[in-house]
């Protein structure tokens, strides 16, 4: 994985803004908060922007001072740096990246190259990962424990805990370095995944017995997180990024959904456990895109009920033409 360029860029520029996409995952956090930590350490001038606070279980890692809500002024800054993203639209629609001196540095196949210098490294499992290597490519920079347990929580988090198909060798090696280095590993996996509240397990239980849908032989489930669903366990929807993963590990779910309503449609997340049917092919025909095995999109659609046969319709032909292949 050549990071030597961003290394450069990063090493000779004293002045960012870092940005990543809207409703931010653990990989989006971690890398955003592990590159301004450590520039910041180096005496670079580094802004780093979210949409809006972060969810409960990162919010106690992010102890250093972030931008929220109000966006800055890009020109303000030498170099904007868009982190974990694959398009403009990912942050926001009414945003003209040419404008600006853009680094693009992600990890998504599908990304289009909107950086003024555009660093897509699909090999790599997480964004985490990429600004591992730039890190320690640049002379000036090291990495402290701090930086270490950001970009920790990004290789955990895009790898599902070491679980999913992208945990090859070069994240492990990535792994023993950053806790060779102090990452506080026991902290992150109790907040990510052993620190669950009551009411949203109760709610993790209500979508299962309640609200769960199957189609294509019971191989494909999806749910719609409401409002109301929402409310009546006083989840804040920000705080439910696991999930999605409750419900692909049943058994026998080879595709899994979730759909949330968005102003004139539906936002969907789509997760596969089968490496012959790419959920990425489906959010990209559907105002989307992101990995084979994890991505998401939008349906414009005035009910969820025309949202959710859209969506049937699409991934009933994924696995007919996955089958079909079998059959070549």
């Amino acid at each position: 994985m050549d990071t030597s360029g961003i290394a450069r860029i990063l090493e000779d520029s004293d002045n960012f803004l870092l940005l990543t996409h809207k409703n931010p995952d653990g990989d989006a956090i971690g890398s955003l908060l592990g590159l301004l930590n450590a520039l910041r350490e180096i005496g670079k001038n580094v802004d780093g922007y979210f949409h809006e606070k972060l969810p409960a279980n990162y919010a106690r890692f992010a102890d250093i001072p972030a931008l929220y809500e109000n966006l800055p002024d890009f020109g303000r800054y030498d170099i904007v740096v868009c982190l974990d993203f694959s398009n403009p639209e990912r942050f926001g629609p009414q945003t003209d990246f040419s404008r600006y001196n853009v680094v693009n540095i992600d990890h998504h196949p599908d990304n289009n190259r909107f950086g003024s210098s555009n660093f897509v490294l699909p090999e790599a499992a997480a964004t985490a990962e990429i600004v591992f290597n730039v890190l320690n490519d640049m002379d000036s920079a090291r990495i402290s424990r701090k930086t270490a347990t950001f970009l920790m929580i990004g290789l955990i988090m895009d790898t599902g805990g070491f679980r999913f198909d992208n945990t090859i060798p070069s994240v492990f090696s990535a792994a023993s370095e950053l806790l060779s280095l102090g990452a506080d590993y026991h902290a992150i996996i109790d907040a990510m995944f052993f620190s669950k509240s009551a009411d949203f397990a109760k709610m993790e239980a209500e979508v299962v017995l309640h609200h769960l849908r199957t189609g294509c032989d019971g191989r494909f489930a999806w749910f719609y997180l409401s409002d109301m669903l929402l409310d009546a366990y006083g989840v804040d929807e920000k705080n439910t990024e696991g999930l999605i993963e409750a419900v692909r590990s049943i058994e026998n779910f080879k595709i899994v959904a979730i759909f949330r309503r968005k102003d004139n449609g539906f936002r969907f997340s789509l997760r596969s456990k089968d490496g012959a049917l790419s959920v990425g092919i489906v959010a990209r025909e559907l105002n989307g895109g992101g990995h084979e095995l994890a991505a998401g999109g939008f349906i414009p659609s005035d009910t969820i009920e025309e949202a959710e046969g859209i969506m049937l319709e699409r991934v009933s032909k994924l696995f007919a033409d996955a089958g079909a292949g079998k059959e070549a």
